[in-house]
């Protein structure tokens, strides 16, 4: 089973009762269990997805992955966030350590999960995190988010390719740094979308983390959250972010620079 939280945070995670469930059948995959990594990958260049960070905790070190979309708000999974305190939770930004053994640099002021979310039905796996001071990253480095109608039927359709990008284990036995892989979306509903398999997938600790899709002309948006899946290689479930972002930014305060009008 996949999608853990990793290193010792896997002990109150599954306390938490992240874990539910082995897969059942295809497109039926484990309830919540959090995706530490990247399977079927390779590490991503230097300077390369800045903007993809990751969660420690004070006590264990990386245990989730996310995605900046403005210097001081982090989007991640619900379950990323459910039952974590914000004053020992700080957000890394780097290229990773192998091991996940360090502390974040940006220390957290608010980690709230979607309201919408229940790990017993799926669905809804979506958080943000405002940090207390703002991410040392070039504007360049945020990737829009997937709103646009036009550019999400491009985006968001079966055969299309995902960029998985992560902190979590990886098919070679390590962890910790950041990886990226390319899978096919095979799945798209109004809240979730498929993407992987044929050993390429995210793993344990990839949990919160994105995938992003490239538009024909050749810019990136950011579309799906890390939440759950099976055996890692067989593919897992992302939540899409415009299902939520509204929300988000209403919540948070923080403007995420949408179409205007998308949130009526």
């Amino acid at each position: 089973m996949k999608h853990r939280p990793s290193s010792t945070v896997l002990a109150s995670v599954l306390h938490l009762g992240l874990v539910a469930g082995l897969s059942v059948s295809c497109g039926q995959q484990s309830e919540l269990a959090s995706r530490t990594s990247v399977y079927g990958g390779k590490k991503v260049g230097r300077g390369t997805w800045a903007n993809v960070v990751a969660l420690t905790d004070v006590s264990s070190g990386m245990y989730c992955s996310g995605t900046a979309v403005t210097p001081t708000l982090v989007v991640t999974a619900a379950h990323c966030a459910r039952g974590f305190d914000a004053a020992d939770t700080n957000v890394y930004a780097g290229a990773g350590v192998e091991g996940g053994d360090v502390q974040g640099q940006y220390p957290v002021a608010r980690l709230v999960a979607s309201p919408r979310y229940s790990h017993e039905g799926g669905g809804n796996d979506i958080a943000y995190v405002l940090l207390k001071k703002p991410l040392d990253l070039p504007e360049s480095a945020y990737v829009p988010v997937l709103a646009d109608s036009a550019e999400t039927k491009e985006v968001l359709a079966v055969g299309q390719l995902g960029h998985i990008v992560g902190f979590g284990n990886r098919d070679d036995g390590g962890f910790g740094q950041k990886y990226e892989a390319d899978g096919k979306i095979t799945s798209v509903n109004r809240l979730e979308v498929n993407v992987g398999g044929n050993g390429v997938d995210s793993c344990q600790g990839d949990s919160g983390g994105p995938v992003f899709g490239r538009l024909r002309s050749g810019e990136w948006r950011f579309f799906g959250v890390t939440s759950r899946g099976g055996a890692c290689g067989t593919g897992g479930i992302y939540g899409i972010v415009s299902a939520n972002v509204c929300w988000i930014e209403r919540d948070s305060g923080v403007d995420l620079g949408l179409p205007e009008g998308f949130c009526k």
